[in-house]
């Protein structure tokens, strides 16, 4: 045999040793284990609609087609309105489920309803959620990947001091893996963790490669539209794409997960939604980070596809998550027009922890935590606190807008940095790459002294 042939067979050798591998982890699904069916109405989540007097409502109950109903009056008790739908089953890989959705529409401003499910004899006790004023001042709260493991309770005592401190949001909105892996047990846990909160305040969430199946061609599997009915796949060729409206800002949700041949088409809606957007805020929301805090050749399609068009549609703010560090990019301005591109943000509030490539292009870099954001937008201004699970700052910054011209005011520049390797990571990942996560960080701490 000559060199060359043997070079190729050792090369040839290598790479096949290497895919099988990680065949599991590109493409293998750990099995589902089975559950049992709820077959009273459970799992009840409210959501935005398609207009800012609308919300949708789905739940989960028993497992065949059967209809199902929501009562709907204010808190005044004047004439209840009744909803009609029809259960639609889901046959996952461990067992079948019926998963129900309805759009109450025309619901009026400032006003507190109250909500109760039917389906065959059983109904819920009723639920409430109060419609905001009509107002272009609101404020919202953001969180990066969560996707706890089922014995994990951090998320679920965090949220509730979270919200004590947040009444007054008007809706929480989840960059993508909210679940770990796309199986019931998990999504129990996902409305374990939420509470009561996922019937009183309206939940938003993107998907993430967590609410995907695995396979050659990756599928996200039908229980995440099933419980954000705002979704319509059919209607954008398979891809999870919606935008919503609050008060002046505009909401453009992504499915970054898809393949690379099915971002076109998510490129070519984002391109209309933003050039058709008539409110003075633009916010994107998606799960992979288009500029990547891991590496430069992470995500590199996602960025090839949205990065340009962020930049020239105006979009103020982009949310993402999926490399579980927090990531305050800097932002490129001049003298005459400001911010010549959106604030980008990497969250994430999972006890997950992954190693991180610090660059210059980071104006604040967060670790070994769980962080979440409030946003408010008043008027001409969007103003962004980051907390981590101690409730303390983290960050804080603002936008303020004029007719031609963004100034970013950076509040945040002088609270310590938190860069570590965490417990976590030094539990599950080899010595070797805990030593290399180190080096990384001393690097960057000596540049930066």
């Amino acid at each position: 045999m000559s060199k060359k042939k043997l070079i190729l067979a050792v090369l040839f050798i290598a790479i096949a040793l290497f895919c099988y591998k990680r065949w599991d982890a590109w493409f293998g699904n750990p099995p589902e284990p089975g559950y049992d069916i709820q077959h009273h109405p459970a799992r009840v989540l409210l959501t935005v609609g398609p207009s800012e007097s609308s919300r949708y409502v789905s739940w989960q109950c028993d497992s065949v087609r059967q209809p199902g109903w929501v009562d709907l009056c204010d808190t005044l008790g004047h004439d209840t309105l009744v909803y009609e739908t029809m259960g639609q089953p889901f046959r996952s890989r461990a067992g079948v489920a019926a998963y129900f959705s309805v759009l109450l529409d025309s619901l009026k401003a400032d006003t507190g309803y109250r909500y109760r499910i039917r389906v065959g004899q059983d109904t819920t006790d009723w639920m409430q959620f109060h419609m905001p004023p009509a107002s272009n001042n609101f404020s919202f709260l953001y969180f990066g990947d969560v996707q706890d493991e089922v014995d994990d309770t951090a998320f679920d005592s965090l949220l509730p001091n979270i919200m004590a401190q947040n009444e007054d949001a008007s809706f929480l909105l989840f960059g993508g893996d909210l679940i770990e892996r796309p199986m019931d047990k998990y999504w129990e846990k996902v409305f374990s963790s939420l509470s009561s909160y996922a019937y009183t305040y309206p939940i938003v969430s993107v998907p993430g490669n967590h609410e995907y199946l695995k396979g050659v061609t990756r599928t996200l599997e039908e229980r995440f539209p099933l419980v954000f009915p705002y979704y319509d796949m059919e209607a954008h060729d398979g891809n999870a794409l919606f935008s919503f409206k609050r008060g002046d800002a505009r909401f453009f949700l992504l499915d970054s997960n898809k393949d690379f041949w099915r971002l076109w088409s998510q490129r070519m809606w984002l391109e209309k939604e933003l050039s058709a957007c008539k409110e003075r805020w633009k916010i994107v929301v998606l799960h992979h980070p288009i500029r990547s805090i891991k590496g430069s050749m992470n995500n590199w399609v996602v960025k090839q596809f949205f990065d340009d068009l962020v930049c020239k549609k105006g979009v103020d703010l982009v949310l993402q998550g999926h490399e579980h560090g927090y990531a305050r990019f800097n932002v490129d301005s001049d003298s005459s027009k400001g911010m010549k591109e959106p604030l980008r943000l990497v969250s994430y509030c999972s006890r997950k922890d992954y190693m991180l490539q610090f660059h210059g292009d980071v104006a604040k870099w967060g670790t070994d935590d769980r962080y979440f954001q409030r946003i408010s937008i008043s008027g001409d201004t969007l103003s962004l606190s980051t907390f981590n699970s101690s409730l303390q700052l983290y960050d804080k910054l603002r936008i303020v807008k004029s007719q031609d011209h963004r100034q970013l005011v950076d509040e945040g520049k002088d609270i310590p940095e938190k860069i570590r390797v965490s417990d976590w990571f030094r539990a599950n990942k080899k010595a070797k790459r805990v030593q290399e996560f180190e080096k990384n960080i001393e690097e960057w701490r000596r540049k930066n002294r």
